[in-house]
């Protein structure tokens, strides 16, 4: 049962995340999700795992986990009541986290077919992701589904640039997710049928990133395949396992191609703005250290004179400014303890670049909502935890000794 609430989970947050929203306005309805329908899913997995899940031993960097969980839960519960009168950023989050956690602390979460509940998700992510390719072609920007409505939406004409945002918020948040994605499709790219149909599903996954014109996503990209390439290196004889190496030369012509454009639209000596931005921010935060709560997007700090912002463009940094000091602190420990944990977990290279990459487009933009975290959660594990060595391993030994 558990495993057709997972189903369910991927397919409502790949296809039809739809969300509750306090605000009807179409520019405020994502900043301020309630509830997700995907978290539902969520949590009836969640109960599921409880019950019938068996613990791994030696999880005490999880447990500390729980522990800044809890803290989390009653600082924004105080702040709530107090002064924000805002939980969803509390409700969502935390059912995230926990999705996450129970995930982690039992083995064998996915269940005695996990690879074919990673090939289920994998093809879902190619499924939607072409439909996203159509979605554009046909003229349109972003989709939400949101308070039982569905909303098409066009970029103004005069727009100074084209951007994509297909089914999430933003153009980095696309690009965040192509990024997972694509970390998922590169950890499991045996379970594909054959080469031809991986290179076409990355193919699918490198033109929407292309499509979101999110300049961080193509460097955040660039640090997922170096983190894969690395991988294949055998460090003991120092001596190339894969064929990586054969992108090394449309990479690298690519990426001078897009650090000639970028040069052109973006002044990197202050990451596009952002220095100024985060200073801002950090001087409105020690002016307002409860947090806007319902007032986010509507109060303006001054980067400099004549330059006036809504948000941080850094997902921690919006945290604290929305949800105070002490939570936004405690929302921030989680994200270092899950990348600490994952990254002992998976002890890759492949690992360590998702994450990096993870951090750039978290840390350049407002690049994930409440209503996306629970899916990103959910790739983290895939890539980082999920035991699929092992179990190809397990699963040639029970071969042989059949044999």
């Amino acid at each position: 049962m558990k495993t057709l609430f997972l189903k369910l989970f991927i397919i409502i947050s790949l296809f039809f995340p739809a969300f509750y929203s306090a605000f009807s306005e179409e520019y405020k309805m994502e900043y301020y999700a309630v509830f997700a329908v995907a978290y539902g899913a969520a949590f009836f997995f969640i109960l599921f795992q409880l019950f019938e899940g068996k613990r791994e031993k030696g999880q005490k960097l999880l447990a500390g986990c729980a522990g800044v969980l809890l803290l989390y839960n009653l600082f924004s519960f105080y702040m709530n009541v107090r002064y924000l009168h805002w939980y969803g950023d509390q409700i969502n989050y935390t059912l995230a986290f926990l999705f996450f956690l129970c995930l982690c602390w039992h083995r064998d979460s996915l269940g005695e077919k996990g690879d074919d509940l990673v090939r289920f998700f994998l093809c879902c992510a190619v499924v939607s992701n072409l439909l996203s390719i159509v979605y554009f072609l046909m003229g349109y920007t972003s989709l939400v589904i949101c308070n039982n409505h569905v909303y098409l939406s066009r970029l103004p004409e005069d727009y100074y640039e084209y951007r994509f945002y297909w089914i999430y918020s933003h153009k980095s948040t696309y690009a965040l997710m192509l990024v997972a994605f694509m970390a998922v499709c590169i950890r499991f790219r045996k379970l594909f049928r054959s080469r031809p149909v991986w290179l076409c599903s990355m193919a699918v996954f490198l033109i929407d990133l292309f499509l979101t014109h999110s300049w961080t996503g193509f460097g955040a990209a660039g640090l997922l395949f170096a983190g894969a390439c690395l991988d294949e290196i055998d460090w003991g004889r120092f001596r190339w396992k894969g064929r990586y190496f054969l992108w090394a030369v449309p990479v690298a012509a690519a990426g001078g191609i897009a650090g000639k454009i970028l040069l052109g639209e973006r002044d990197l000596l202050s990451l596009g703005g952002r220095l100024e931005i985060w200073r801002g921010a950090l001087r409105t935060i020690a002016e307002n250290p409860r947090g806007w709560g319902l007032k986010f997007t509507e109060v303006l700090f001054q980067v400099h004179p004549g330059w006036d912002t809504n948000n941080a463009h850094n997902v921690f940094l919006n945290a604290i400014l929305r949800d105070s000091i002490p939570v936004g602190v405690c929302f921030t420990l989680l994200f270092l303890l899950i990348a600490v944990y994952s990254l002992r977990k998976s002890r890759s290279f492949l690992g360590a670049g998702l994450w990096l990459a993870f951090f750039l487009l978290l840390n350049m933009d407002y690049a994930m909502l409440n209503y996306e975290a629970g899916i990103l959660l959910f790739v983290v594990y895939l890539v980082c935890v999920y035991p699929y060595g092992e179990r190809r391993r397990k699963h040639g030994e029970a071969e042989e000794t059949a044999a």
